[in-house]
């Protein structure tokens, strides 16, 4: 009992004395560096970063990433070459039904004659997209479902990162997926599409 006291009085002794004052003049300095800030950070108390994007940074940010879907779906390769670098690295994770884990990677030019080769509509879709921003990078990290026609092929998660360029938009750099077969896979809430 003697013990605990003595924790709780510690503890409140180094809130006290490790807690800075802020006085007017620093919390109008925050005030006015949060108001100035493009994604929310420059006058956060104690030097933290939110990282949150402002809304028009996560419309810009999630559009590019759609980009993938709607080239997707038109088997438009053009897309591909306006939203993703020309070197951009991206990886797939795969868990198979009996345990067996394995990897691929694959370049944007690959994935381009996939889809322009596809005979069927390649339908990806996410949903509660993470987003998170750290001056001109960002990273995606969101759920999503994958049809071959109106065939449910495979889902999971995909995690993205995305440099600014100087107009504002985004340019995707980087594009890890896991890879899970149904019945484990997480749907997209507005059921199947069509």
């Amino acid at each position: 009992m003697i013990r605990a006291s003595v924790t709780v009085a510690f503890a409140a002794l180094f809130l006290t004395v490790c807690t800075p004052a802020v006085d007017d003049q620093t919390e109008a300095d925050a005030d006015a560096g949060a108001a100035g800030s493009e994604s929310g950070t420059a006058g956060s108390p104690m030097g933290q970063v939110s990282h949150m994007p402002t809304d028009a940074e996560r419309e810009a940010i999630l559009a590019a990433v759609q980009g993938i879907f709607d080239a997707l779906a038109t088997g438009d390769g053009e897309i591909l070459r306006e939203i993703m670098h020309a070197d951009v690295l991206m990886h797939s994770v795969e868990r198979a039904a009996d345990g067996t884990r394995s990897s691929s990677t694959s370049t944007r030019d690959q994935l381009i004659a996939r889809l322009e080769g596809s005979a069927e509509v390649l339908t990806e879709r996410m949903w509660d997209a993470e987003v998170r921003v750290s001056g001109d990078l960002a990273m995606v990290w969101t759920p999503y479902d994958f049809y071959v026609g109106d065939e449910l092929s495979h889902c999971g998660a995909d995690a993205l990162l995305l440099t600014r360029n100087a107009d504002e938009s985004w340019t995707i750099i980087a594009l890890s997926w896991t890879r899970l077969q149904p019945p484990v896979c997480e749907l997209h809430p507005d059921g199947p599409p069509g």
